[in-house]
């Protein structure tokens, strides 16, 4: 009760001072860039704008990332593309608490825009609000509760106007931006998970306007901003400042899964090895494992392209490795028909021109799964030849 009563002390001083900082414009526009957290759906952080109206007296939030948790379907919509987030808005109190309770850092950057570019923004949400309006299909790369803030700074007004300079490491594609968050969050599970979901799409290098799809690439966008030579970002403050959970253990959990991968792997070679009833029974095993569950993954790839308005998952090439007809492959492994010996071949050739573009196309495959594919593409080719 105590630290409450403290917070909204802290929480109407601070309130005062906006309010006569801004009477002159009327309107104060900041962007919040909260922290990430340690759950997986806060483990790229948020992003949210901040408007102080002075002459109205309120402090409103406006935030994308809103969805309906209790729709009846909302597992059946998440899964296909088809859950509809939404723009909300709620008091700066209510808001900032969660992240008291959560102790996530908050940053704000006010943004030093005309009256002009400030009313044109606030219009833009109100018209959001509405009902007709407020809903949009989220996309984890393109259409965001961080691309929409994106949109409402840098094309609100005149597009492109003001964008930074690029800032972001030459050639960085979407999956480089999504792997700095993901190994950071200690989390080598989640991004073997994500890199088999993901497309090509997400290995294309960003643009400047792309590179900030993010909460924190917005907040060093916005930072770097121009306009008229005079900074976008007119003073940035941390509004709740925790310091960072840091473990010595982290860097060494990728082992397991890469553990995982590296004996399911030497098992499919060992298992070439001979023809006694131990190696064949070797062989039956890992064979299932391999073709067998790469090929039901591959009937997920497939529906999450063809299934699905994720825009993200499209043109997957893991399709390459993880195929249905693996599952055809490891069935039919008892016979040496003609059809099935091309087929196998093809299969190991496609499988192995896929590792070699891994040369000069990192993205496409994970590291951790190359005992897997390599294997994959072996034991086709000695499946063909026997």
């Amino acid at each position: 009760m105590i630290k409450r009563l403290l917070f909204l002390v802290v929480f109407l001083s601070a309130e005062a001072k906006i309010f006569a900082e801004d009477s002159r414009s009327g309107l104060r526009i900041s962007l919040l860039t909260c922290s990430p957290g340690e759950d997986l759906y806060a483990v790229f952080g948020h992003s949210a704008m901040r408007i102080v109206d002075s002459s109205a007296g309120t402090d409103i939030v406006y935030n994308f990332g809103t969805f309906d948790f209790s729709d009846p379907d909302f597992y059946t919509k998440f899964v296909r593309g088809k859950l509809r987030y939404f723009l909300s808005q709620a008091h700066y109190a209510d808001f900032i608490y969660e992240y008291v309770y959560f102790k996530r850092p908050v940053t704000e950057q006010v943004l030093a825009l005309s009256d002009r570019e400030k009313k044109a923004i606030q219009q833009a949400l109100f018209e959001n609000l509405s009902e007709e309006n407020r809903y949009y299909k989220y996309d984890f790369l393109f259409d965001n509760c961080t691309t929409r803030l994106r949109d409402l700074i840098f094309k609100t007004n005149t597009p492109g106007a003001f964008l930074p300079p690029p800032f972001a490491t030459r050639g960085s594609t979407f999956r480089d931006h999504l792997h700095s968050y993901l190994d950071r969050a200690d989390m080598p599970w989640t991004k073997l998970g994500i890199d088999i979901l993901l497309g090509a799409g997400a290995d294309r290098v960003m643009d400047v306007n792309e590179s900030m799809f993010l909460p924190d690439p917005l907040l060093l966008g916005v930072k770097r901003a121009r306009q008229s030579g005079k900074p976008v970002e007119m003073e940035s403050s941390m509004l709740l400042d925790y310091p960072e959970n840091t473990s010595q253990s982290k860097s060494l959990t990728w082992l397991v899964p890469a553990l995982i991968f590296f004996i399911i792997g030497l098992l499919a070679f060992v298992g070439s090895s001979g023809k006694s009833a131990l190696m064949q029974e070797v062989s039956g095993w890992t064979d299932l494992l391999i073709f067998g569950v790469s090929g039901l993954l591959g009937f997920v790839l497939l529906f999450t392209w063809f299934g699905t308005d994720h825009e993200s998952f499209r043109y997957n090439l893991n399709l390459i490795w993880a195929n249905p007809f693996n599952i055809l492959i490891f069935y039919q492994r008892a016979k040496r028909t003609g059809w099935y010996k091309k087929l196998l071949k093809i299969n190991a050739i496609l499988i192995l021109l896929l590792i070699v573009a891994y040369l000069v196309w990192p993205g496409i495959i994970n590291p951790l799964l190359f005992p897997v594919v390599i294997a994959l593409s072996f034991r086709s080719w000695i499946l063909s030849r026997s």
